[in-house]
């Protein structure tokens, strides 16, 4: 069996990674701001630390896998959402990358199918892709207004699979895979307390999977997906940004692949 380690594994699509995890006999620490194994705030750079810290104390030999999933969405402030949801699973990633390579394990992240939308404000995943500084960034982003929220929302997922595309080469010649789910609409904490008028926009396009049913997609698939990527089935997979969203992308752009 295992040693994975998850952020973001209380609730949602962590927890029900988590959970089938710990059903096929792994050992799962969950790394979370509340109920976690480790409680830290990995949007902050000194809560990360706090968790590599933890890692290399706690798994001296290296560990199988790492899940970084914990995320906020685009209701909350630019700078929240620069920090969660693309500098903290780099940080992280890159410092676990020797405990990964003790193992010759591999890493999954959280990306969002909104990475592909149309009106992607490409010069802000310039910012944190090209420039790759948290401090620059995050002065940027203190000075966005707070309708630009989901346009942050949306570059910060697409930097995050831009970059595992980017270092995925370099992962492999050291025996490592690094993927990114992209998950579209999901049943989560996270849209539970949508507003009806919120949730009928998130599902003007019908899920082709969920074709007429006014329901997002379960946790569980997701998890599904991460838990298959980040297992020695997928051993011959690396970069690859993979879509669970019910067939949406694939819908929208039919000739792109």
């Amino acid at each position: 069996m295992g040693t994975y380690v998850i952020t973001g594994g209380t609730t949602g699509i962590g927890a029900a990674t988590r959970e089938i995890l710990q059903n096929q006999g792994h050992e799962v620490f969950n790394i979370d701001y509340r109920e976690g194994d480790l409680c830290v705030d990995l949007s902050q750079p000194q809560g990360r630390q706090q968790a590599l810290e933890e890692l290399f104390r706690r798994y001296p030999d290296g560990i199988d896998g790492l899940i970084c999933n914990a995320g906020v969405g685009p209701t909350m402030p630019a700078t929240t959402i620069f920090s969660l949801n693309f500098f903290a699973p780099v940080e992280l990633a890159e410092g676990a990358r020797p405990l990964l390579k003790l193992r010759g394990g591999n890493c999954v992240v959280t990306s969002s199918n909104s990475i592909t939308q149309e009106h992607l404000p490409k010069d802000l995943v310039d910012m944190l892709t090209d420039v790759m500084d948290e401090q620059k960034a995050l002065e940027v982003a203190k000075d966005l207004p707070r309708e630009m929220a989901p346009g942050c929302y949306a570059a910060s997922k697409h930097a995050l699979a831009r970059w595992v595309r980017r270092i995925s080469p370099s992962w492999a010649a050291e025996g490592l895979r690094i993927n990114a789910v992209a998950p579209g609409n999901t049943a989560t904490p996270m849209t539970q307390n949508l507003t009806p008028e919120q949730r009928a926009a998130a599902l003007l396009i019908p899920i082709p999977t969920r074709y007429g049913r006014n329901e997002f997609l379960d946790a569980t698939e997701i998890a599904n997906g991460i838990v298959f990527l980040v297992s020695p089935q997928a051993s011959g997979i690396n970069g690859v940004i993979l879509f669970i969203d019910g067939g949406i992308d694939a819908l929208l752009r039919s000739e792109r692949f």
